[in-house]
């Protein structure tokens, strides 16, 4: 796959740009990454970084659960209705949708992943639809909420997509949930090019909060409800960023997979409270390292 143009409005890169570099839409002012060179999207998901680990009863995914919980919380009291069916869109390995499942609610999930998708259908017993969508109802659409966790920044459309996803699936009074990383964020500022969250190439659009409320809304949405927290994902973003100016340019989601460093650990130990800290700052501000945004269809849509 190449990216030459916007993945929004389709505007061409400046003539001078890098094979492989950050470009700000002179149109629509989206941060998109400029692929001159063919890269292989399948082998590009089949690096080390996203080997399956199995860390059920871990620390980690304990984490992952009470956000998800708090998700779906949040889910239910934005909702008109009682929500019964979910659709999970890049479910990745289950966390999410398994929480669903213990809620009581139908979770449905959509994961290319081979690995990822086995690993949630074998060890969470769920639903998982591992082929790519293009368009059309996921069995049987009529969703009460569509949540995508990370999957925006890796679409080579996304509102396309988007559009096309909660158009088929999900009902009039339904909830739709999003979260990307934040290049609004304080981490993004400390890190810069070395941003964990910039992961380049897998993340092709770089998003801010008003410029992907302004998007969802103009495919008929109202926004009713932003979030910046997360552990798993902004501490540790916050995390990284900060080791960056300690000298550490490693993977610390590698590291933490492989736990082969003790230097690393150590570094990691000691650098933690004050990332947690300045995170929760920044979340005061509205400058945590994700977003997740809330909407519902606009009446006028209905």
């Amino acid at each position: 796959m190449r990216q030459l143009v916007c993945p929004l409005c389709h505007t061409p890169a400046p003539e001078k740009t890098k094979d492989q570099g950050l470009v700000k839409c002179k149109n629509c002012s989206l941060t998109w990454l400029y692929l001159l060179e063919d890269v292989d999207q399948v082998a590009l998901y089949q690096d080390e970084i996203y080997t399956v680990v199995d860390n059920r009863k871990s620390i980690f995914e304990k984490i992952i659960f009470r956000e998800a919980k708090k998700v779906i919380q949040t889910l239910q009291k934005l909702s008109t209705s009682k929500i019964k069916r979910c659709l999970d869109f890049g479910s990745g390995k289950g966390q999410f949708l398994l929480q669903v499942k213990n809620k009581g609610w139908e979770g449905v999930g959509v994961e290319t992943s081979g690995p990822r998708a086995s690993f949630a259908k074998e060890k969470y017993g769920l639903q998982i639809h591992d082929t790519f969508y293009q368009s059309g109802k996921i069995e049987g659409g009529n969703y009460d909420a569509i949540t995508l966790f990370h999957v925006l920044e890796h679409l080579p459309e996304p509102m396309v997509l988007l559009e096309k996803l909660c158009l088929e699936n999900l009902n009039e009074e339904g909830v739709l949930a999003i979260e990307v990383p934040n290049l609004g964020s304080w981490q993004y500022k400390i890190a810069g090019k070395f941003w964990m969250h910039l992961d380049i190439p897998k993340h092709l659009s770089h998003w801010k909060e008003d410029m992907l409320i302004n998007q969802v809304e103009n495919i008929g949405f109202k926004h009713l409800k932003t979030q910046y927290f997360s552990v798993h994902l902004g501490v540790l973003g916050m995390l990284r960023a900060l080791m960056g100016k300690t000298g550490y340019k490693g993977n610390i989601i590698l590291e933490l997979k492989n736990k082969k460093k003790l230097s690393v650990l150590i570094r990691i130990a000691l650098i933690l409270p004050l990332a947690f800290f300045l995170e929760c700052l920044a979340v005061a501000f509205r400058k945590g390292g994700v977003f997740r945004v809330y909407f519902r269809k606009h009446e006028s849509k209905r």
